[in-house]
């Protein structure tokens, strides 16, 4: 092959490349068959520039100086003032993620703008992602579905590993699955991050799991896996928990909802 045949070639394969991954992008971004929304609540602030800020939601949590909404294509924080925006920010600019796996920071969310408001409060909008919701949402989890959730929130707590940090709030409505695609993403309280000193994570993805799940039957290694402590580190336990997908539910194998 020639040079100007192999520069040919070469750039045809980019435009291909461009091309999948633009049409990846745009079924990952079509929220036309997340039919499950549905709004259940409006509000509406002004903005420090006097215009109107609606948020039209599906639910909404309350933490201590901060309402988290989860509206159709974002997940809306507003806090009671700057302080805790940028601690949270803070929590969330701790992550740093392994170059050879950096599908991980898929897992966290992705930050789309941040406003302010009359009277000092502050806005951050994350990205929501087509059919991710808060666990709860679809429990009871049946175990094998159980399963993918716990193998996801095990993801997450790798990656704080790895960061050096705990996360302090994984829970049945901080942590958002896909059902579609078995992703997960770890919303919550970015605020409570700071030095890993314990395994508290690894314990309430233990107690999370027991909230959502459901059904009879289940494998015995996964009662077992529930009622263990967490081994020394998240490395280790997703070592365990691997031996459970093994042993309990004969390897890795992705099950529909």
């Amino acid at each position: 092959m020639s040079d100007s045949e192999l520069k040919g070639n070469n750039e045809f394969r980019k435009k291909m490349v461009t091309y999948y991954s633009a049409r990846a992008m745009e079924k990952e971004n079509d929220y036309s068959g997340d039919t499950l929304w549905e709004e259940t609540g409006r509000v509406e602030y002004i903005m420090e520039n006097g215009s109107e800020l609606t948020i039209a939601y599906m639910d909404k949590y309350e933490y201590p100086r901060m309402t988290c909404y989860l509206a159709m294509k974002n997940v809306v924080y507003i806090f009671d003032n700057n302080e805790e925006a940028d601690l949270f920010l803070w929590g969330l600019d701790s992550l740093v993620f392994p170059e050879a796996d950096m599908k991980l920071d898929r897992c966290f969310p992705v930050l789309r703008q941040r406003v302010s408001l009359e009277g000092g409060k502050e806005v951050l909008v994350f990205v929501r992602k087509p059919y991710f919701y808060p666990a709860e949402v679809f429990a009871p989890f049946e175990p094998e579905h159980l399963a993918w959730v716990i193998s996801r929130m095990e993801n997450m707590c790798c990656a704080l590993e790895y960061s050096g940090v705990s996360h302090g709030d994984i829970s049945t409505f901080s942590v958002y699955v896909n059902p579609v695609t078995h992703e997960g993403m770890l919303f919550g309280d970015w605020r409570k991050v700071g030095v890993k000193r314990s395994n508290l994570d690894l314990k309430l993805v233990r107690e999370t799991a027991k909230k959502i799940m459901g059904g009879t039957g289940q494998p015995v290694q996964l009662t077992e896996f529930l009622r263990s402590m967490p081994r020394r580190d998240a490395y280790e336990d997703f070592e365990y928990w691997d031996t459970v997908i093994e042993r309990g539910f004969g390897g890795h194998k992705f099950i529909k909802m």
